[in-house]
């Protein structure tokens, strides 16, 4: 076997294994070392085609099939003509999630996804958008594809922190920092060990002192002396301290729930410096990661028929949540959680909300109905304006029926 041909194997081990990148490199030189090495040109042509680089793959089967006569390669320019329609598709579907119409986006990504092309983008925006929809495994499912192929791709792995600051997947611990604070634990029990050791008999000998002079005292009936009838002083207010150790241990286990009360309970008092920015660190979390924990919670409350809880978790996705890209669902969830619950002077101004601020959501269509509805009884122009529009926006809705149709001839 010659060189060129064993770097060819690496190189589909390194594929195999998930490591793309590296694959392409020894492609390259395999190919370097020898022009008609079918196989190097194909599989280099592949991993690009896999990365969404129609061109580069284009070319490459291209050269191979011209240079080298290679029936896969024909066979493989044969089957591009359909890969520029569904780019095209992709690149609908990325504004599609721009403007937050996700199940429009997820049905042009399942079109892509027939062929491999440009299969590490399309997987990872699927998940995404199964994330949006709090389809968890199947947003798992995709990002498995993706680490099959690409294990070092960023896009997955973040996406994939996501999931485990949900609790969807299981966050993985490094085994050498487990050993280090299991050592460290024994460590410590020996010691107290032998502290409790060392003290055990002074601690004997002054229970026995005590006893005597307990007894003394009550044989002569009068109390020590030295010590007075006055009433004693009332003690000192003792100041609250802001838990620094406590704020950043919750910080690293990434305790969301103590991270939340906290930071309500401290957010507008005097703290130093660096307490002050470790709050900040603390806010900024929940920001990032923790409104996107508490939706997730809200939501399955939600699902469960648990007002309360769903209330309560979903209120503090929304208090941190503006900049979360989930903050169009909170906002809906929460209202259909208020609704829901029988609340719908409270759903009123988060329907109101999602109706202004997002408009072309996958959600508007349910929200203008609701609108109407509720409205129906107390205001009615406000009710009509909202059927009205649901009628004009989505003239072919499930909700225009009677109660629709009567508001807006009314």
């Amino acid at each position: 076997m010659d060189k060129s041909q064993k770097i060819y194997n690496k190189a589909l081990k390194k594929y195999n294994d998930g490591y793309i990148d590296k694959a392409i490199e020894l492609c390259e030189e395999s190919i370097s070392l020898n022009i008609k090495n079918r196989a190097s040109i194909n599989l280099k042509g592949l991993l690009f085609y896999l990365k969404g680089d129609l061109d580069k793959a284009q070319k490459l089967w291209k050269m191979n099939h011209q240079v080298n006569g290679d029936g896969v390669s024909e066979k493989y320019l044969d089957s591009l003509k359909e890969d520029d329609v569904r780019f095209s598709l992709y690149v609908k579907a990325l504004r599609l999630i721009r403007e937050l119409k996700i199940n429009e986006a997820l049905e042009l990504l399942e079109q892509c996804a027939e062929s491999d092309f440009n299969y590490i983008k399309v997987n990872n925006y699927s998940a995404l958008c199964y994330i949006k929809k709090g389809e968890y495994k199947k947003a798992l499912e995709k990002l498995n594809n993706v680490l099959r192929v690409d294990i070092n791709n960023d896009e997955a792995k973040k996406t994939m922190k996501l999931l485990e600051d949900l609790n969807v997947v299981k966050k993985k611990f490094p085994l050498k920092k487990i050993a280090c604070i299991s050592a460290s634990i024994i460590c410590l029990v020996i010691l107290i060990v032998l502290i409790f050791n060392g003290v055990k008999n002074k601690n004997l000998l002054n229970k026995k002192f005590a006893k005597v002079k307990t007894s003394t005292i009550k044989n002569n009936g009068q109390k020590p002396s030295g010590v007075s009838n006055k009433t004693k002083p009332k003690a000192e207010t003792i100041k609250e301290v802001f838990p620094q150790e406590k704020f950043k241990g919750y910080i690293q286990n990434k305790d969301y729930d103590s991270i939340y009360i906290e930071v309500k309970k401290w957010k507008d008092k005097q703290l130093s410096t660096d307490e002050g920015a470790l709050l900040s660190e603390g806010t900024n979390l929940l920001k990032q990661d923790g409104s996107a924990y508490f939706y997730k919670l809200g939501t399955n409350y939600l699902n469960s028929k648990d007002y309360n809880n769903a209330k309560a978790y979903l209120t503090k996705a929304y208090e941190f949540g503006s900049e979360n890209y989930l903050y169009a669902d909170i906002v809906y969830m929460l209202a259909t959680t208020l609704d829901s619950s029988g609340d719908t002077k409270n759903a009123i101004n988060y329907y109101i909300q999602y109706d202004k601020s997002f408009s072309d959501g996958d959600y508007e269509e349910t929200v203008l109905y609701r609108l109407a509805v509720i409205y129906k009884d107390t205001d009615k122009s406000q009710a009509k304006k909202y059927a009205q529009g649901l009628v004009d926006k989505y003239p072919n809705s499930i909700y225009n029926n009677s109660i629709i149709s009567n508001l807006i001839n009314d």
